[in-house]
């Protein structure tokens, strides 16, 4: 019986390396103060239709 190939191990493009791991989650990730004004423009957007259904239930529009 023959053995299969073995196959070569890629050090270029290894998936263990802790440092690309960390270059990669900081180049893909947010940062703190991008998250900070997402996060207020959907409390101001959910705000803005809470009053928008308020008004319409009372009739005012």
């Amino acid at each position: 019986m023959g053995r299969e190939p073995k196959e070569d191990y890629d050090w270029i493009n290894d998936p263990f390396d802790e440092k690309k791991i960390a270059e990669e989650r900081e180049r893909m990730g947010m940062s703190g103060t991008s998250k900070t004004f997402v996060g207020i423009g959907c409390l101001l957007f959910v705000l803005g239709l809470i009053v928008l259904i308020g008004l319409l239930l009372f009739g005012i529009l």
